[in-house]
């Protein structure tokens, strides 16, 4: 017969809220992980809630306080911010031929163009075809 172990679901989720994971709570109570996971998997996801909104709560009042490094990680992760500007070039040169009266890509015409006199003209010559 199994032995009956005795864990409180409250110590479980106070555990995860210090950001215990299944394995360590279950080390803690001296039980297998899989115990924990399957009958307190709620508490254990409410503790882990908890810990994240204590982690944010102390994150912005650092920031809050000047802490350089947190405005930065936070203005990324939330703001979309970069260290970087990027600017997008793709079909820019299309974008600015059309604007400027082209019908179409003149280039891509031209490159048409080599290939087909290219494959009409039997291929590419080499100088070993040539000799």
């Amino acid at each position: 017969m199994p032995k009956k172990v005795n864990i409180d679901s409250a110590q479980v989720k106070m555990l995860a809220s210090f950001g215990c994971t299944y394995i360590e709570i279950g080390k803690y109570f001296a039980v297998n992980e899989a115990l924990i996971r399957k009958k307190y998997r709620s508490e254990y996801e409410q503790g882990r809630e908890e810990m994240k909104l204590s982690l944010r709560q102390l994150q912005w009042k650092n920031a809050a306080s000047g802490n350089t490094a947190l405005l930065i990680f936070l203005g990324k992760n939330f703001l979309g911010q970069t260290d970087k500007s990027q600017v997008d070039h793709t079909n820019n040169l299309e974008l600015v031929l059309k604007e400027a009266g082209f019908q179409g890509n003149p280039m891509n015409d031209q490159a048409d163009n080599q290939q087909r006199e290219i494959v009409e003209n039997g291929g590419v010559q080499t100088d070993s075809a040539t000799a």
